[in-house]
């Protein structure tokens, strides 16, 4: 009773206290919010209110809220704190082309996220155009169960500061790579994503060079007339010479996504460690130019001492033969990516039309070329046309043959009630066209700038040799050529129906 008793009489002095400061005559008023602004952060140093007058007070219903600063406030101390939020659900249809799977139904959440943004300007303190940032986002899994992929803090999420010269900014981020052509996919996300053959050195689920470095620095310089650069470097921080261990600090082979295929999770990956596509120092670099209608960039990525030793391997074949790969014929290298694209937007005369194009090199150096799946070309084209609320566009994605591949791949065969057993392999792929090509059509209404419906389908040819996926790297899943037993199925054509709705906030 004596603590209830206590509670009770410093909770009237609270209240008091409360009532006496909503009572105090004088008091200046509250500078408004900064709204978020998008684009460079160079060029919006200056944006944050300016430091309110001495016992500035903000009200929320009626009660005042003070910052730990003798008369400042946490509102309006020139720190700005911005939630924000991107919704996107689909309901999709869709058919990998392969013998025991036939047409299947999903709901999924697509780049789904969540973050917070702090923003603090440090005019006020001497420092004119400087500004200190941070930012923690999260993968938000509204449609499946939820698993350690979707920590917070699991997108980009970084502090850094920003100046008149550019920004520096260290944590992890969309590589530079990556972010200079996310603008031309309109099909970002859904089962139509181009990342299921550009950035895709391999086919599968994982594009390398559309990636998210972790214990990264990078800067953003400011943009000279229209030309904006940013430099990227993740140290590998790795304990095993051949990069085959976690990097430190992290519980996931580098190079790979959470539980994704050669993680280091359990069933995900060889038991002798990260041996497929983990890697060292990762260095990426982009030089953007915006002028008006147009754009293009250019890009370049380098990951060093890439370990896929564990594609050495003899597999016996159902038609009798083997197929070796020799120790050292993959082993360990580097593998880099380059790429320019252009864009250009116009008035057509019902409405804006915006153009993309986009030409890829991905290079794996020091490689058998017989078991090289690694190194090709690539291409992407893309076209918007907008007619008042509705945009109606359509993609092409086209990957051209790789010089070979240490893979094996089954017959596309149905036998009824029977799936090939696991580890099962009827023929090597390296003597065969890998070549793919992927089509998409869509069309998006915006009910608002922050609310879109949108209807996407897209087909996806693999030649014989190749195993190529849609929805890579944003999809909530993937379709891709694989059996029940996740034995590879090359050669599948894939097709796919995705409906569904975004949300910004």
């Amino acid at each position: 009773m004596r603590r209830l008793d206590k509670i009770e009489k410093e909770n009237a002095e609270l209240r008091q206290k409360l009532k006496d400061m909503s009572a105090t005559k004088g008091a200046a008023p509250v500078a408004a919010a900064t709204p978020a602004v998008k684009g460079n952060p160079v060029q919006h140093a200056a944006v944050a209110p300016s430091p309110a007058p001495e016992h500035a007070v903000v009200s929320i219903g009626g009660a005042p809220i003070y910052s730990k600063a003798p008369g400042g406030n946490a509102l309006i101390d020139n720190t700005t704190v911005t939630l924000y939020g991107h919704v996107d659900v689909s309901g999709d249809v869709f058919n990998p082309g392969v013998y025991d799977q036939g047409t299947k139904a999903g709901v999924s959440s697509n780049l789904t996220y969540f973050g917070v943004r702090a923003r603090h300007n440090l005019e006020a303190y001497g420092y004119p155009g400087w500004a200190a940032v941070a930012q923690f986002e999260s993968l938000i899994e509204v449609a499946a169960v939820p698993t350690e992929r979707a920590a917070f803090g699991t997108r980009d999420s970084f502090i850094g500061m920003e100046t008149p010269w550019g920004a520096l900014k260290a944590g992890k981020s969309d590589t530079p790579y990556k972010k200079s052509t996310a603008k031309f996919d309109p099909f970002s996300a859904t089962l139509g994503d181009y990342n299921s053959i550009m950035g895709n050195t391999g086919g599968d689920l994982r594009a390398e060079f559309d990636w998210r470095a972790a214990h990264a620095v990078w800067y953003e310089s400011p943009i000279w007339n229209g030309f904006q650069a940013t430099i990227m470097a993740s140290p590998g921080q790795n304990t095993a010479r051949d990069n085959s261990d976690f990097a430190l600090g992290d519980f996931n082979c580098p190079g790979t996504s959470a539980r994704g295929s050669g993680s280091g999770f359990p069933l995900t990956s060889a038991p002798e460690g990260c041996t497929d596509g983990s890697y060292g120092n990762l260095y990426s670099v982009s030089l953007v130019y915006n002028n008006g209608p147009f754009t293009a960039i250019g890009a370049y990525e380098l990951h060093e001492g890439t370990n896929r030793t564990g594609d050495e391997a003899v597999t016996p074949l159902g038609n009798g033969g083997v197929l070796t790969v020799p120790p050292g014929a993959v082993g360990i290298a580097n593998e880099w990516a380059a790429k320019v694209g252009a864009g250009y937007k116009f008035n057509d005369g019902i409405g804006s039309l915006q153009l993309y194009a986009i030409y890829e090199r991905m290079r794996r150096e020091h490689t058998v070329a017989a078991f090289d799946e690694r190194s090709r070309d690539g291409y992407f084209m893309s076209a918007t046309q907008t007619i008042g609320q509705w945009d109606i566009s359509g993609s092409w994605a086209h990957a051209n043959a790789s010089p070979g591949s240490p893979g094996t791949g089954i017959n596309n065969a149905f036998v009824a009630g029977a799936t090939a057993p696991a580890g099962a392999a009827d023929f090597a792929l390296n003597t065969l066209d890998s070549s793919a090509d992927q089509y998409a059509v869509g069309l998006k209404y915006h009910f608002s700038p922050f609310v879109s419906w949108y209807v996407v389908g897209s087909y996806l040819r693999n030649g014989p040799g190749a195993h190529y996926c849609l929805g890579v790297s944003g999809h909530g899943y993937g379709v891709c050529g694989r059996d029940a037993n996740n034995n590879v199925v090359a050669g599948n054509k894939a097709e796919a129906v995705t409906t569904g709705m975004t949300f910004d906030f």
